[in-house]
């Protein structure tokens, strides 16, 4: 999806401009781009956190199981 490579920083100077100027003009686009934003922020932001220990511990448990079949 091209907007996800514009917010990526994958395009060209060329075609980055051409997607902002249709995000800006397009409700529609501009919107899901948002979206879209807030979604990678919200995910980066998560990505920062520690795994809490009962989790780890559940993984690690269930991994264990699994190799013991």
């Amino acid at each position: 999806m091209e907007i996800s490579r514009y917010l990526d920083g994958e395009l060209t100077p060329a075609r980055q401009r051409v997607v902002e100027q249709h995000v800006r003009a397009c409700a529609c686009c501009g919107t899901m781009t948002a979206r879209l934003r807030t979604a990678i922020a919200v995910c980066r932001a998560e990505g920062r956190r520690p795994t809490p220990r009962r989790v780890i511990s559940r993984a690690e448990a269930r991994i264990r199981a699994l190799i013991a079949r």
